[in-house]
């Protein structure tokens, strides 16, 4: 017998020099429901073999079966055309005679439920258990117990409007904090605020700072306890188990982000000792706004700011594996690697310098060209050409055996080095573009998104800097070709990257 799939999405996870994938959350599978669907429209080659359409949604009727006492329940086989139910020897006639009569009474429920969705009208109670957890906004806690049904919906988009909207704060979680220097206390409190208050706050932000190496054991575990009740929409039974998967604490680094499907429970930030006693104080800063920024990117990007309610396309939540979860994607679903991390690397070094005038920006922008001039030049060696279009989303395969190039692994990094400096290259075409990289991409995402699905990043991209894709990447590849002196004429100084400013 089989249990429910369970996915594992892992959050971006990163630091200067070192950047790994950290944190997990757990997915279960949430198509979308169609009004009318039921078991009538089930066909059911035999007794041990159920049919349901390809976009019914599965899992919350697995839900109330199982709030109904049926279990253990088979997993789900997805395919093109349907959902199949198979149960195998191990199940009695009766309890696959009970699993179809709950079946249709869940199925009726869950009718009534569309139905209330589709004219708008939200009913907490309908949605399975879904509650609303953490009203008084307390730390360390979620915020849902699970993702709460739709506002509103459309033919790409579930929108939803989250309680805590307009009360977003930043929790500073410091997990045994006689380890951890009072000043340095202090700078992660002053440095976040200072972000909040330069870039804004989207989501509410759990942020978690602890001594890694010196910590308790006690104290590492109640960490991922914590992380696993906040995030994972787990059960009170499933959470012990979630903490016990977690990567091990020595192999972890500052880590940041925003899931998709856990957006309801907003945003979260690792960091630890380390990041500074390992690579001292302006670059700890500079990795901590790095972090921030992915809050930023991925709490703004899927707001709607208009109407004021957060998206999440249907393709993702009817069939993440073939889409975002896609173990081998054929196309970006949300942004390019290289914008994500280039992003961040090129907001790190700015807002850094920002809060603290003395940090030398421009030398941090000079070591990551010297990187991305080494990815280049050693790939070159090896008879391979790097382009800025293979990290898009198929960096791990670029710096592996699999490089379809030449079959010799790259050096690592160039997402994070070059993506910054095709940053730095479109503020070199036009001082305006700034603000673009900075808010413009990640404000129109989700609206170019919904008007056409599946290519919402590159349309977004070519309106806001008035290029095709595929020429942006012609021309900054052949920047990068250029001698470094050419290249490092295009960085301004630090008292220009000081004074570059954008709309509040």
């Amino acid at each position: 017998m089989k249990k429910l799939i369970v996915l594992f999405f892992f959050l971006i996870s990163c630091t200067d020099q070192s950047l790994v994938e950290d944190s997990n959350i757990i997915l279960e599978i949430e198509p979308d429901t169609n009004e009318g669907e039921s078991s009538e429209s089930q066909n059911y080659s035999n007794d041990n073999v159920l049919e349901y359409p390809v976009d019914f949604d599965i899992e919350t009727l697995f839900e109330c079966l199982g709030d109904n006492g049926i279990n253990p329940i088979p997993s789900p086989e997805f395919n093109n055309n349907n959902i199949l139910i198979k149960f195998d020897d191990g199940y009695s006639q009766d309890f696959i005679d009970n699993f179809k009569s709950t079946s249709r009474e869940c199925e009726e429920k869950m009718k009534n439920m569309s139905t209330d969705t589709d004219s708008n009208e939200y009913n907490e109670e309908s949605n399975y258990g879904v509650v609303e957890t953490n009203t008084g906004l307390e730390c360390k806690k979620g915020f849902y117990s699970d993702l709460p049904m739709p506002k509103d919906q459309d033919t790409a988009f579930n929108y939803y409007e989250y309680y805590w909207q307009g009360n977003e704060k930043i929790c500073y979680n410091f997990y045994q904090d006689e380890l951890i220097d009072d000043e340095w206390e202090e700078t992660v409190i002053n440095l976040f605020d200072f972000f909040i208050d330069e870039l804004g706050i989207y989501v509410p932000i759990n942020l978690t700072l602890v001594d890694q190496n010196k910590a308790s054991d006690e104290t590492l575990r109640q960490i991922n306890l914590d992380d696993c009740s906040i995030y994972d929409f787990l059960k009170e039974s499933e959470i012990e188990v979630c903490a016990n998967n977690r990567d091990p604490w020595g192999n972890r680094f500052a880590a940041a982000g925003v899931d998709w499907r856990g957006q309801s429970n907003g945003g979260n930030v690792a960091l630890f000792v380390d990041n500074w006693e390992n690579f001292g104080r302006d670059t700890a800063i500079k990795i901590f706004a790095h972090e921030f920024f992915h809050v930023h990117q991925n709490g703004l990007i899927y707001l709607f700011e208009d109407e004021n309610l957060f998206g999440i396309p249907k393709a993702w939540l009817d069939n993440p594996g073939e889409t975002i979860y896609n173990d081998e994607p054929d196309q970006v679903y949300l942004m390019p690697t290289w914008l994500e991390e280039g992003g961040a690397e090129f907001a790190g070094p700015l807002l850094a310098m920002q809060y603290d005038n003395n940090i030398d920006a421009r030398k941090f922008f000079e070591e990551s060209l010297d990187e991305a001039r080494n990815v280049i030049s050693v790939a070159a060696s090896n008879n391979d050409t790097v382009s800025l279009k293979d990290y898009e989303y198929q960096t791990g395969l670029y710096e592996s055996y699999n490089n379809p190039n030449n079959g010799i692994p790259r050096e690592f990094a160039f997402q994070y080095t070059g993506g910054q400096w095709a940053h730095l290259y479109l503020l070199s075409l036009d001082k305006d573009n700034y603000e673009k990289l900075m808010f413009g991409y990640y404000k129109n995402w989700a609206e170019n998104e919904s008007k056409n699905p599946g290519n919402g990043w590159e349309t977004t991209f070519e309106e806001l800097f008035g290029m095709d894709v595929d020429n942006f990447y012609r021309d900054f590849d052949a920047f990068m070709l250029k001698n470094r002196e050419e290249q490092l004429l295009i960085l301004p100084t630090n008292e220009e990257l000081q004074n570059l400013a954008f709309s509040k």
